[in-house]
């Protein structure tokens, strides 16, 4: 069995990006964070372990939250980076990437973390 047939899901990666803003007036500069709203990468061959996440449920106000910590595998030399934002094309949930890990020049690591949408 190869590694290729090992990828059976597909994500879209966004990649979190720096804007710094002068505010003037002898302020210090305000350095801003944000995805772009393209992919930078699109539907990335992947799999989504599913026996290997953490699930938990989170009594917050004003409701309990499930929060789900899972391993995202994907193939060697994607541009993968910490606290990049990766979106399950199969269901639409988003994920916050840790520090990937390049297993033997092999393939890469991820443990990703769900993401809940804010309220409005």
């Amino acid at each position: 069995m190869a590694i290729e047939d090992f990828f059976d899901h597909k994500c879209d990666i966004y990649h979190l990006t720096g804007t710094v803003q002068k505010r003037g007036y002898g302020l210090p500069d305000n350095q801003e964070y944000k995805y772009s709203m393209q992919p930078d990468i699109k539907e990335q061959p992947c799999h989504f372990s599913v026996k290997s996440g953490n699930v938990a449920i989170i009594q917050k106000e004003p409701q309990r939250d499930l929060e789900v910590s899972q391993k995202l595998t994907l193939p060697i030399g994607t541009d993968i980076r910490i606290n990049d934002r990766i979106v399950d094309c199969a269901t639409g949930c988003e994920y916050e990437a840790e520090v990937p890990r390049n297993i033997r020049d092999h393939h890469i690591s991820v443990m990703v973390h769900r993401v809940h949408p804010k309220a409005i």
